[in-house]
């Protein structure tokens, strides 16, 4: 019976010094890092399922410590290339014969898994989210489409379908994943922390600022940016977000505006600005309405809400274009928001944005780099001065300086519609926004450090936050021969662990802090 005991206190010994220092040092930022693992990460794969097509990437990352963000970046090809593939069309297209939705989706999984090492492959998640074009769609049919993703991919990929995974995000988790990967390019989430050993969590002493993401499509534009966590300011586009794997730590915790403004892109705004020429203009009796925001002498053919068309007539004054379409975008006299409005009349938190350092994508970059050539730091006179020559030159001369390779980034609608477009970001940016046109620290761009940002990387960041707790069941398997599937929480690994050892365990055996810390939370 004794040396029962004995034996039983050494078998507890050997398993329990090790898995305390998984949980009470599991927070160094060296615990985990061992000589492979920079050549074994682990694989995500995530589909932007837009409204024209979906778009796959896949991720490769490693995570080091519980107190760092994973180190993630895109999956290489035999070309040294991000993996990337696109299906056509939409997955909204579907709506009407639902049951094909999962064959459509298959040949992305297909080319994805080719790299990824097969012993990764059970391990490696699958994240499908919809937006825009299935938010169109009516409920019904959206959760039919969902219901044949969920029943039929697990059978057709050995890499991990979770029902959970596979949905359609509101508009503003598009606007928050885009922040998250622009600051994480830039390396904004990087800070130095102290640590007192009385204290499970670790104390912040410098954090960097981050930096505000606007995003214009055709339709809507977005625009996200952290508020301070004092900030009185209370909203539903307020969203508290935390990118670290402990619930209780500070360290990774951002309150956030962000919101998306519907009808507000640049084709939504052009339809708003024909209505208005018509409306003001009245009948036209067949004659030409003249538009300032088109280039001297184009016509164009506009077709209002009720089918009705009539003509445009370009006179080229980008001037008076800007103040028509600011008093489009900026709601004036009409006001019921305060302290402030963006446009819109959504409610703005208030806090002068011309201080904050703000990037703007996609519509922002192309209206001033296409054909201006001044992406990049924003400057107010040089896009005004720019701007007002190319409008108001003629048609014909524009044209024959665009078959003349004078533009070489910009297609014929571009150039048709420069004049409207450089107007319009420049009407938000501004009245929407109330950026001050002279100090701002607004930049235009395409990519940030070498890469294209895409809400994939931000989606995948924050839907990997407790990847640390996988690391702890991975070395609990290597100590101890328990390796359940990575979904079973960590303490059913650890009892389970003692319980392989003869070793019986209550509840109370397991320390409070660790608790606290959130290391025993269900995935």
């Amino acid at each position: 019976m004794v040396r029962r005991r004995v034996v039983l206190l050494l078998a507890l010994l050997i398993i329990a010094i090790p898995l305390y220092l998984i949980l009470n040092h599991a927070d160094h930022p060296s615990f985990f890092r061992t000589d492979g693992d920079a050549d074994d990460p682990s694989y995500g794969l995530i589909l932007d399922a837009g409204s024209t097509g979906t778009r796959m990437f896949l991720y490769q990352w490693t995570s080091y410590s519980d107190t760092q963000l994973i180190d993630i970046r895109p999956a290489l090809d035999h070309k040294n290339e991000p993996v990337v593939k696109k299906a056509h069309p939409g997955l909204s297209t579907f709506a009407d014969h639902p049951q094909d939705a999962a064959e459509y989706i298959k040949p992305l999984l297909d080319y994805a898994i080719e790299f990824v090492p097969e012993a990764k492959r059970p391990y490696t998640p699958v994240f499908i989210f919809a937006t825009a074009g299935m938010r169109l769609v009516p409920e019904e049919q959206q959760r039919t489409i969902l219901a044949d993703l969920h029943a039929k991919l697990p059978q057709m990929t050995v890499m991990q379908i979770m029902k959970e995974h596979i949905r359609v995000i509101e508009g503003k988790w598009e606007g928050i994943y885009s922040w998250i990967a622009a600051n994480y390019i830039l390396g904004r989430f990087k800070s130095t922390s102290s640590e007192n050993p009385s204290f499970p969590v670790p104390l912040i002493t410098t954090r960097k600022d981050t930096v505000g993401m606007m995003d214009m499509g055709g339709a809507s534009v977005q625009i996200a940016f952290e508020l301070p966590q004092t900030s009185p300011f209370l909203s539903e586009h307020v969203e508290n977000v935390n990118l670290g794997c402990r619930d209780e730590s500070p360290l990774f915790k951002y309150k956030l505006f962000v919101t998306t403004f519907l009808g507000f892109g640049v084709n939504e705004g052009m339809k708003r600005y024909e209505q208005y020429l018509y409306k003001t203009n009245g009948e036209t009796n067949g004659s030409h309405v003249r538009d300032e925001c088109l280039p001297v002498n184009l016509q164009q053919l506009a077709t209002n809400d009720d089918g009705s068309q009539f003509m445009k007539k370009g006179v080229g004054d980008w001037d008076s274009c800007v103040n028509r379409l600011s008093a489009l975008i900026d709601p004036g006299s009409s006001q019921t928001c305060l302290p402030q409005c963006f446009f819109g009349n959504v409610a703005a938190p208030e806090l002068n944005l011309s201080e904050m350092q703000f990037f703007g994508f996609s519509e922002f970059w192309y209206s001033v780099d296409n054909v201006l050539q001044l992406g990049g730091q924003y400057n107010y006179s040089q896009v005004t001065e720019k701007s007002r020559q190319f409008c108001n030159q003629r048609w014909s001369v524009i044209q024959s300086q665009w078959r003349s390779k004078l533009y070489p980034k910009a297609d014929e609608d571009r150039i048709r519609t420069q004049c409207f477009k450089s107007a319009w970001i420049t009407a938000a940016l501004h009245s929407g926004f109330d950026i001050n046109e002279q100090k701002n620290k607004f930049q235009s761009v395409m990519m940030l450090d070498g890469q294209e940002v895409q809400w994939a990387l931000g989606a995948m960041i924050y839907h990997l936050r407790k990847e640390n707790q996988k690391k702890i069941k991975k070395i609990i398997c290597s100590l101890c021969g328990v390796c359940h599937h990575p979904r079973v929480n960590i303490k059913t690994h650890i009892r389970q662990c003692y319980a392989n050892a003869g070793v019986e365990v209550d509840e109370a055996w397991v320390p409070k802090d660790s608790f606290d810390l959130g290391l025993f939370e269900s995935m």
